[in-house]
């Protein structure tokens, strides 16, 4: 009895299926082998064919599971070629703006019909070893690095990955290895802003950067000391303040060094810590860009959501993703690495 309640079940699915995937071929004009090639997502279907049958099939409600339809041969399946990205977060997480490289980075590399494996380390040993070993066993055709790690866990990342890709880690060059670099010129990022600081007569400018070990961390301070040279403005230590990347750390140090009655009339910090930074002003009354100036950087989605709205350095990082997808299509990464540094630019709101 229960088998004989299984199989009609299993021709109740079926009938319904035939019906759904009829109906789609009988709206698009197109044969029931087609739509179902469609939407499997073989390559033998023209793409403005797939297209409609996507449409067709949404329109109508249409899911496919898993279990429907034959196999597909060997000739018709999607060749998809692997890339896998290896992530570092900090003990805080990913920072917004490696996130948002790493789904831009997806997001293109499977429009290229490339399908992504994605490894994250927590920071921690046994996760690292995890990735490393994980990493280095696949059989990719290109490896991405993106996030925070440490010196040593780089080192051991491109000695396993020959011809990977470094993105957003400059302050070390490994020569005993083979790899690509994609990076801004984050010290110019930090001139940009103290320079447009000191044209609006604000030379009191606090520095809230992340760890001070953090390569982007080094490289803003060296442009924010070097600018501040070029000018003539004395460097004041205590306005360098160093966070873990957070908001709520970026509020911390910057409203205890405001309650200890050090004064400063601009803060250039990232978009993700200057909401930390406007609420310390902000429940001190102090105004924004009246009191004190705010300047971001990254050009996140949520600093226009501030108000006032959040100047901020641009660092394109589709951009950014764009130029690496186009150096893994372009093939060779072991014999022909490449270093890029990209420049940033500096869009002013109303903060400052």
């Amino acid at each position: 009895m229960k088998k004989e309640l299984t199989e009609k079940k299993k021709r109740q699915y079926s009938d319904r299926e035939q019906i759904s995937l009829q109906k789609i071929a009988r709206e698009c004009g197109v044969s029931l082998m087609t739509v179902s090639r469609a939407l499997r997502r073989l390559s033998s279907v023209k793409e403005g064919t797939r297209k409609k049958i996507f449409e067709t099939a949404e329109r109508l409600g249409y899911l496919r599971s898993g279990r429907a339809g034959r196999k597909a041969a060997k000739r018709e399946e999607l060749h998809s070629r692997p890339v896998q990205i290896i992530a570092g977060e900090t003990a805080g997480g990913m920072p917004r703006f490696h996130a948002e490289l790493v789904l831009d980075l997806v997001r293109m590399l499977a429009a290229c019909k490339y399908e992504c494996l994605v490894h994250v380390s927590d920071g921690s040993y046994r996760e690292f070893t995890r990735v490393l070993a994980n990493s280095s066993r696949a059989d990719v055709e290109a490896s991405i690095i993106v996030g925070s790690f440490r010196e040593k866990e780089l080192r051991s990342l491109l000695a396993a990955l020959p011809g990977a890709i470094l993105i957003e880690d400059t302050d070390k060059s490994f020569y005993e290895s083979t790899y690509s670099s994609f990076s801004f010129d984050n010290e110019r990022a930090a001139a940009l802003v103290v320079n447009h600081f000191i044209k609006k007569n604000r030379k009191k400018i606090l520095l809230v950067s992340g760890p001070s070990e953090h390569f982007f961390t080094k490289e803003v301070e060296e442009g924010y000391k070097k600018a501040l040279k070029e000018n003539s403005v004395s460097i004041n230590e205590k306005y360098i303040l160093y966070t873990d990347f957070s908001p709520g750390c970026a509020e911390k140090v910057v409203g205890e060094l405001w309650d200890k009655g050090e004064r400063f009339d601009a803060v250039f910090t990232n978009d993700e810590m200057a909401g930390g930074v406007y609420r310390a002003l902000l429940s001190r009354s102090l105004k924004i860009p009246e009191d004190v100036a705010v300047c971001g950087c990254d050009d996140l989605p949520l600093g226009e959501q501030f108000y006032p709205r959040l100047s901020t350095v641009v660092l394109d990082h589709t951009l950014l993703a764009r130029q690496v997808v186009e150096k893994i299509t372009g093939g060779d990464l072991a014999v022909n690495p490449v270093s890029v540094r990209l420049l940033p630019f500096l869009r002013i709101r109303e903060s400052s």
